[in-house]
């Protein structure tokens, strides 16, 4: 059976919690040595000594003539519901499977207001039992106990008069119904403002009782359902069937109610997991966007440079077209500044295809890298010769055939040998070597220049990614590496690097061999 609880926080050491029933659930903070205080005081005293008179009268009543076997089982099934009652945390409410005060409801037509009172109270202590059972005899909330039992005595005790009140004015089915929802109702209202009362002497005008009420008014209708139904239908078994029918009627509900405890607490479990996930993934999300925002400050100042490179160099064009005689390399620096941007801008658009899971295009066929790295030495000795940097190749003359897209595998060569040429300094040395070593094409990007730290190695192919030390040594977006390894993997192959800083780095390609040499 499940009941909705409201939870309403009033301070760090108050709070009230409505489980079936109300409950003052911790010590309330003592209010200052004034009136207010000493009128808290009274009411915790009167509440307190009402409710044990009330629970001493009933137990005498009990004494002669009440079924005992069946009055103690519903105290121990009452006591079973509360310690088994199962709590999950709904945004600012609680949520309560629990049936404890269903059961104490049931003692009203069986053993009259009186034996409601013994089941509601011993189930209220052995309740607190169960909750202080590590802490201290002198440290326990005596005040609390006292209080607790009082008030639920007092509520269930006035609605065990109204039971039997309407039981004798009313009769038939229609009668019986009207009978258990009224009694429901003055249970629940007497309980919940006997909290309110304490709530607002403790706290002053600071809790305002009536908004508390409209607060957890949803919450009283489900509460009123639960007592008259459960309360009536238990008390109906009862009656018919002893001992047996209580057994037959509560056993399934209390194997639910640990069977859903179980399920709870598995619950919490995977969702405090799915919580460290999410943790971990905004965290994640939160790196990669200031990685991102880092890598459009680049890219700004890296596009700036060609454009300004173009625009600086055409207008002299168009000024003076005679100066190209003067001047040939001018058409070169702006082919390149144009290659540049064609490169960032080709970069961008494969980071979004590897950022939405699209492949790249691929038009693989079988061609020989021999001549393709003799192609991209070639190609790149002027960027190598501009810095004074030997630029060397160690190439084996046999065939080394692979199946590749040829574009694509260029591009990666060339990103893996410009860089090496951007972060070597000047007069330093960069190496191109190519081997088959068991069925696989190893090609080595060797150079002698600033070397990556070690901390930086594990996120070198990462997107966005550049090496600190390195910004002010060359222009880069950080994309270059991270398309480079995505491109190798497309072809089967694997990518890695070695590096000391301040010795040089060695980047290796593998990649399967169709045709070893010939």
């Amino acid at each position: 059976m499940k009941t909705f609880t409201g939870h309403s926080r009033i301070d760090p050491n108050l709070e009230a919690t409505q489980q079936a029933d109300w409950h003052m659930t911790s010590h309330p903070r003592p209010a200052p040595k004034n009136f207010s205080a000493r009128l808290r005081a009274f009411y915790l005293a009167s509440t307190t000594i009402i409710g044990m008179v009330l629970l001493g009268w009933s137990i005498i009543r009990l004494w002669d003539g009440a079924n005992e076997v069946n009055l103690l089982l519903l105290i121990l099934l009452a006591a079973a519901a509360e310690i088994a009652a199962t709590f999950v945390q709904v945004g600012e409410n609680k949520m309560a499977y629990e049936v404890g005060t269903a059961v104490s409801m049931a003692a009203i037509p069986l053993f009259g207001p009186w034996g409601a009172v013994v089941v509601v109270s011993l189930a209220g202590l052995s309740f607190w039992l169960y909750n202080t059972r590590q802490t201290p005899f002198r440290q326990k909330a005596w005040e609390q106990l006292g209080f607790n039992i009082g008030m639920h005595a007092i509520a269930i005790f006035v609605a065990g008069l109204v039971f039997f009140l309407l039981q004798n004015r009313l009769s038939g089915l229609v009668g019986m119904v009207i009978s258990w929802v009224v009694t429901a109702v003055v249970y629940d209202q007497i309980n919940f403002w006997l909290l309110a009362i304490i709530l607002r002497l403790s706290r002053g005008k600071q809790f305002k009782p009536l908004a508390f009420w409209l607060e957890n008014r949803w919450a009283m209708l489900i509460n009123v359902l639960v007592l008259s139904i459960g309360g009536s239908l238990l008390a109906f078994a009862a009656n018919e069937f002893g001992w047996v029918g209580i057994m037959i009627f509560f056993l399934p509900i209390v194997l639910s109610s640990v069977a859903f405890q179980a399920y709870v607490r598995q619950m919490k479990a995977h969702m405090d997991n799915l919580e460290a996930i999410i943790a971990e993934r905004t965290q994640e999300l939160s790196q990669l966007m200031r990685e991102k925002d880092a890598f459009l400050a680049v890219l700004t100042h890296d596009m700036k440079s060609p454009l300004t490179t173009i625009n600086l160099y055409a207008n002299i064009l168009q000024q003076q077209p005679d100066i190209l005689k003067a001047k040939p390399q001018l058409t070169d620096l702006i082919l390149r500044s144009q290659q540049t941007l064609t490169e960032i801008v080709n970069n961008i658009l494969d980071l979004e295809k590897l950022q939405t899971g699209e492949a790249m295009p691929m038009k693989k066929e079988r061609l020989d890298l021999t001549p393709m790295l003799e192609y991209v030495a070639q190609a790149l000795m002027a960027q190598a010769q501009e810095k004074t940097i030997e630029l060397d190749t160690d190439i084996p003359t046999d065939s080394i055939v692979i199946e590749a897209d040829r574009q694509q595998m260029e591009r990666v060569l060339q990103n893996l040998v410009s860089n090496a040429i951007k972060y070597t300094p000047r007069e330093g040395r960069v190496v191109i070597e190519a081997a088959v070593l068991s069925g696989t094409a190893v090609i080595h990007i060797r150079d002698n220049g600033y070397g990556i730290p070690e901390a930086e190695l594990p996120y070198i192919f990462d997107r966005f990614r550049r090496v600190e030390a390195h910004s002010n040594k060359a222009a880069g977006t950080g994309l270059g590496l991270a398309i480079t390894k995505a491109l190798v993997e497309a072809h089967d192959g694997a990518i890695t690097v070695t590096s000391q800083e301040g010795v040089g780095s060695t980047f290796t390609v593998s990649l399967p061999v169709v045709i070893g040499r010939a």
